[in-house]
């Protein structure tokens, strides 16, 4: 079976692309996050914004599509296995790690050690537990459940004729040049939950539906794809159609903000143009990287498995450089620079060393690599590497 190297890399992408979201809201007055510095700044806030728009929305996708590909390649009891090591595990360690860390660091901006020592001895702190950006596993996990049960109803509910009819119908919705507003009405319907008009991040630990239901549209549009991966090639080939008209939505989604209209049009307008920005966003992404990255790479590869390391560990390291930052008289957008960059050169070196070749690699990356970057030597290894190539990740 096929390895699909694009979407592993865009599935990466993705995770990068978090990283520097949040590095760039915690030098921005928008958005959420642990501690801020009084200097702020908003040159960033259109690239956040426009990241919010598809990031979360493409790794649901792009998640979706492999969870279909897991159970197709090794039946529902070890995809369940596999996904309990790869994605729970994480979740469960990496936030009994991350969330005091953070907290600790978030207590020294704002309270200073005496007081954030005081709080943690007192249990005060634990009045803050709350996800962190590792909410996204969590609600993952609700959407593996939620397939479970799909997997297990979906056959006993309809018949085999209903199912090939969903499957054609899918199919033409893909074909279609109209497709990115196609796929865009589910979702549109889903954020009509929202309060807001983007999609929030949950306040806490206790599933919120509209969430779980905004990202499970794109979970099954990936789904679907799997069952139908010739329709990659149709999304390819469209990559830099729906990838301009993306940037025509983009644009539209962040001035329709202050469009002069009644309150309750403006409503149903933002979240329609967000959903159309979504789907453009996914489909043109998504199309580039298979159009120009459906090759091999060694390195690329190395960047792919050290993300989702990256990811989980990001958060502190983000608050360990604004404090140190923190008076150095320099703009907030050099020191949002010097914070992305500094993230990134310190974590890589910790997963090449510490992470890759440890059973922590193993969970995380399906296995332990050696602690190289390029290619390995021709052999073992190499013939090793070769067929890792052909395991999910």
């Amino acid at each position: 079976m096929r390895r699909y190297h694009a979407l592993d890399a865009l599935r990466a992408a993705m995770m990068f692309l978090g990283i520097y979201l949040h590095a760039a809201v915690a030098y921005s007055p928008n958005g959420g996050w642990l501690w801020k510095q009084a200097e702020q700044t908003r040159l960033l806030d259109w690239s956040t914004s426009a990241i919010h728009v598809f990031r979360m929305p493409i790794f649901y996708a792009m998640a979706g599509f492999f969870t279909a590909l897991l159970i197709a390649r090794y039946g529902s009891r070890r995809a369940a296995w596999n996904r309990f090591l790869r994605i729970v595990v994480p979740f469960v360690v990496g936030w009994m790690v991350v969330w005091p860390l953070s907290m600790f660091l978030a207590g020294l901006g704002h309270f200073g050690l005496e007081r954030t020592l005081a709080g943690f001895a007192s249990g005060l702190v634990f009045a803050y537990v709350i996800p962190l950006h590792l909410w996204f596993l969590e609600y993952l996990i609700l959407l593996y459940l939620l397939a479970a049960v799909a997997v297990a109803l979906v056959p006993l509910l309809l018949s085999e004729g209903v199912r090939q009819a969903t499957l054609r119908a899918f199919r033409a919705i893909v074909l279609s040049p109209w497709a990115p507003l196609a796929l865009a009405v589910p979702s549109f319907a889903a954020q009509l939950l929202m309060p807001d008009p983007w999609i929030e991040d949950p306040p806490g630990f206790v599933p919120v539906f509209r969430i779980v239901a905004v990202y499970a549209v794109p979970f099954a549009v990936g789904w679907l794809l799997f069952l139908q991966s010739d329709l990659l090639e149709t999304i390819a080939r469209r990559a830099w159609l729906y990838a301009a008209l993306a940037v025509v939505a983009s644009v539209a989604y962040r001035y329709s903000y202050g469009l002069p209209l009644d309150r309750a049009v403006l409503f149903y307008l933002i979240r329609g143009v967000h959903a159309a920005a979504e789907w453009l966003l996914i489909l043109g992404v998504a199309g580039l990287f298979l159009r120009y990255l459906s090759d091999h790479s060694p390195y690329r590869r190395y960047l792919c498995d050290s993300s989702y390391f990256l990811y989980i560990a990001h958060m502190p390291v983000i608050l360990a450089f604004q404090l140190l930052l923190k008076d150095v008289p320099l703009p907030p957008l050099a020191k949002f620079a010097i914070t992305l960059a500094g993230t990134v050169a310190v974590l890589l070196p910790v997963y090449r060393f510490g992470v890759r070749p440890t059973f922590i690699g193993a969970i995380l990356n399906g296995r332990r690599y050696p602690s190289t970057i390029g290619p390995v030597v021709e052999g073992g290894p190499q013939l090793e590497d070769r067929r890792a190539q052909d395991a999910v990740h």
